[in-house]
């Protein structure tokens, strides 16, 4: 995963809102895959319990999808087409692109990517 910085950009903000993570979860995932250490922020407790809540929020995540695959409310088409968005999404937040940070830009983004999903939903 190529490392972003998730609380310092409204595309992360804006896709976290509208997501099952809060921003600190993201955060601890982000720095786990990146392996990185607990952060000076956190206790070790808390920060091991949150780590957990994050596993089984997206080992949920993957049943979900398992799920709705299996009864046909997903296909194999809106499948694919998340996979571009999250490549898609990775070039736009790289930290070559970090400069996207005006409101009109943002904007932008979120309205395709939202008109994009509601056109993949089924239900």
């Amino acid at each position: 995963m190529t490392e972003h910085k998730p609380y310092f950009n409204n595309i992360y903000r804006e896709i976290i809102a509208n997501s099952l993570f809060t921003e600190r979860q993201t955060y601890i995932i982000s720095n786990r895959l990146a392996g990185k250490t607990v952060p000076e922020n956190i206790s070790r407790g808390a920060y091991h319990r949150q780590l957990k809540q994050c596993r089984n929020k997206v080992t949920g995540v993957f049943y979900s999808l398992l799920l709705l695959k299996s009864i046909g409310a997903i296909d194999q088409q809106t499948l694919s087409t998340l996979v571009t968005l999250g490549d898609q999404l990775n070039v736009i937040l790289s930290d070559k692109h970090s400069d996207i940070g005006e409101d009109e830009s943002v904007y932008n983004v979120m309205s395709t990517l939202k008109r994009i999903l509601k056109k993949m939903c089924n239900v």
